[in-house]
């Protein structure tokens, strides 16, 4: 999972563990598309091979970790055909 945090992104790994880059997320999103990762809103990047559970409403979705992350309103279609597509 990645977030946004101003120029500078958060990564987070699977055994726990996080890294600060200094590039922004918009520039490791294009980087990252290829590898089934998916921008959630303007703050998240998640890899969805990690998604536990989607809310029924499909607005919500839960991580391996149990983090929930809220889904954008405009990035709502295009995270249902990508999910759809799996």
């Amino acid at each position: 999972m990645l977030q946004a945090d101003v120029n500078y992104t958060i990564v987070f790994f699977k055994n726990g563990k996080k890294c600060i880059v200094a590039t922004t997320l918009k520039t490791l999103e294009s980087r990252f598309e290829p590898f089934n990762f998916f921008r959630l809103n303007r703050s998240m990047l998640v890899n969805l091979d990690y998604v536990k559970s989607v809310a029924v409403s499909h607005k919500k979705l839960k991580m391996a970790d149990d983090k929930e992350i809220v889904v954008a309103r405009r990035r709502l279609v295009s995270f249902r055909k990508t999910l759809l597509m799996e």
